[in-house]
C-alpha cells in the first residue's frame, strides 16, 4: 500500500489527498496511520493528526473520542468508589 501511495503524496503534499485514497482502498485504522507515517516519512503523533484531520475520517474521529471519553468516565469513576481525593478537592 505504501508504494500506491507515495505518489499521491509525492504530486500535492496533500494530506487529506493521501487518507481519501487509502480510505477509498480499504485501508484503516492504525494500518493506514502506519502507511502515512511511511508515506510522509513522519513520526506517529503527526501522521495521527494528518489521520484524524481529515473530513473522509471523521468516523473514526467520533469513534476515537467516544472510547477516550469512556476511558475517562471509567477511571474518574474507578478514583471516586476508590476514595481517591482530587487535587482539586485538597484545601
Amino acid at each position: 500500500m505504501t508504494e500506491a501511495a507515495e505518489p499521491v503524496w509525492a504530486e500535492s503534499y496533500d494530506g487529506a489527498a493521501l487518507q481519501a485514497f487509502l480510505k477509498e482502498r480499504g485501508c484503516d485504522g492504525t494500518d493506514a496511520v502506519r502507511v502515512t507515517m511511511q508515506v510522509v516519512e513522519c513520526g506517529l503523533a503527526e501522521a495521527q493528526s494528518m489521520f484524524f484531520a481529515t473530513p473522509c475520517r471523521s468516523g473514526e474521529l467520533a469513534f476515537h473520542n467516544a472510547v477516550m471519553e469512556g476511558l475517562e468516565r471509567a477511571q474518574t469513576t474507578a478514583r471516586d468508589d476508590a476514595g481517591v481525593t482530587r487535587l482539586s478537592e485538597v484545601r
